[in-house]
């Protein structure tokens, strides 16, 4: 069975919830687009989950999460994210799974973003955290991908400080890198929940 949660309003719509209450049932809860500057808020056992990256379904020790394809990922706020959850007892740990074709938010893409926003007649108030810089990229297929990562001839044309700082987290991203696409029709026949 194949569930997709979205939201038709501009956030607050309670999804968390609703995730939070099928994923009870899933075996395998995927994230399917975002970045850090959303997210969930889950209670859980008096202990509050502020979810920006992570599927919703880390919280059940025995599911499978996946960031997927039309995500944004900022590592820095991915592992701290993993972090926090660690401290409060989750074991994320060959649980988190990052498609190869999911885009990351390099660190100037912030600044780009600030930069883009002040510039505008009428300011959107971006966040400033280089999530529209990352979808830009991603639709101009300039972008990189974590597939990306560990392919030097992708990388070649990127400044010294972006390969620099892709160097610094390729250890920690490409463990959690897979092909989303054959993962999925590998387990066809499981319980599979999307949130947007």
């Amino acid at each position: 069975m194949n569930i997709v949660i979205i939201g038709a309003q501009w956030g607050d719509e309670g999804k968390g919830k609703i995730v939070d209450f099928l994923a009870a049932d899933a075996q395998i809860v995927v994230r399917f687009s975002g970045g850090a500057n959303a997210g969930h808020t889950i209670v859980l056992g008096g202990e509050r989950f502020a979810l920006h990256l992570v599927p919703s379904g880390i919280l059940y020790h025995d599911k499978t999460v996946i960031l997927g394809s039309g995500m944004v990922i900022d590592p820095e706020a991915l592992f701290r994210e993993l972090g926090d959850l660690e401290n409060k007892g989750i074991d994320w740990k060959g649980r988190v799974f990052i498609s190869d074709r999911a885009h990351l938010v390099l660190p100037r893409y912030r600044d780009m973003d600030k930069e883009a926003d002040s510039r505008r007649a009428k300011p959107i108030g971006t966040t400033g955290r280089g999530i529209g810089i990352a979808y830009a990229l991603k639709a101009s297929r300039d972008g990189i991908r974590i597939a990306d990562i560990d392919d030097e001839e992708r990388l070649v044309n990127l400044g010294s400080e972006d390969r620099e700082w892709l160097f610094q987290w390729k250890d920690r991203l490409l463990p959690l890198k897979i092909d989303l696409a054959a993962y999925l029709r590998s387990h066809r026949n499981t319980w599979r929940l999307f949130e947007g």
